[in-house]
């Protein structure tokens, strides 16, 4: 049985821009987009200003990428890009990153996890990748700038922002397996799988989970997980549901015979 979490189609990152003479003429500046929603607030405000009311049906395509990752129905393009240091990082639905210069569309590398395709994952998205800077790198160092992807088989991986090759230093040589570290296992690859960018809170990269729901009653739990950006440590974990009864809120969890619920998802 497949279980949906989404719809899909297969996607494009499409960028767009004014003709030659308008962007001479303003001269703007590039900004940078360096997370999902270009802050830690998530506002997806930008303060360029180029583009206007005045312009907006000028605008021309300037370059089309195609990620490759053509499903047949199971697989969409929902990655919101980022941009920092002069490269736009985007994500595959099957979680390839690809690193593009922005002007002309051409890919500097492309890091290909291995998604397997036969894992029960009903439709195939991933909303994009997350950044960090190690300030104890110099300029120019292995894995300074690195890029994040949360992969729907529910691995994180670390990658050099320059090369996309995998950090070493993280996790067990560039991945952490978010699946091995959880109270209640997957019973099959689906059940547990990550859809969404981490969010970079200082340096610790924090990720959640998407479940597959109204299966059973002691299916994965919905942890939410802070891991060093640089090691790949699990830092601390938060569980919605309660799970002992040290807990404040074990008694808040009941199941329909008044007893304790907290082992298990939901009951």
């Amino acid at each position: 049985m497949r279980r949906r979490f989404a719809r899909a189609v297969p996607g494009l990152a499409l960028a767009w821009a004014l003709p030659a003479t308008t962007i001479a003429a303003q001269a703007a500046a590039p900004g940078d987009w360096p997370a999902y929603g270009r802050d830690p607030g998530g506002s997806r405000y930008s303060p360029l200003a180029q583009l206007t009311p005045a312009n907006v049906n000028r605008l021309e395509r300037a370059w089309v990428h195609r990620t490759g990752d053509l499903l047949a129905g199971r697989g969409r393009f929902q990655s919101t890009p980022i941009m920092v240091d002069g490269t736009l990082y985007l994500s595959s639905p099957l979680g390839r990153v690809s690193a593009l210069d922005p002007a002309t569309g051409r890919e500097r590398w492309t890091f290909d996890p291995g998604v397997r395709l036969d894992g029960d994952y009903g439709d195939f998205a991933n909303r994009g990748v997350s950044t960090w800077l190690d300030p104890t790198r110099a300029a120019g160092a292995s894995c300074r700038r690195r890029i994040y992807i949360a992969t729907i088989d529910a691995r994180l991986i670390a990658l050099d922002g320059a090369t996309g090759r995998p950090c070493a230093d993280f996790g067990a040589g560039g991945t952490v397996y978010l699946g091995r570290e959880l109270d209640l296992p997957p019973a099959y690859a689906g059940e547990y799988q990550v859809t969404s960018p981490p969010a970079v809170v200082g340096d610790l990269v924090i990720v959640g989970s998407a479940i597959a729901d109204n299966q059973r009653t002691d299916a994965p739990s919905g942890v939410v997980r802070a891991y060093e950006a640089r090691t790949g440590r699990l830092r601390w974990r938060w569980d919605p549901i309660p799970r002992s009864p040290a807990d404040s809120a074990w008694t808040t969890w009941t199941d329909g015979r008044g007893a304790p619920a907290g082992r298990r998802t939901g009951g």
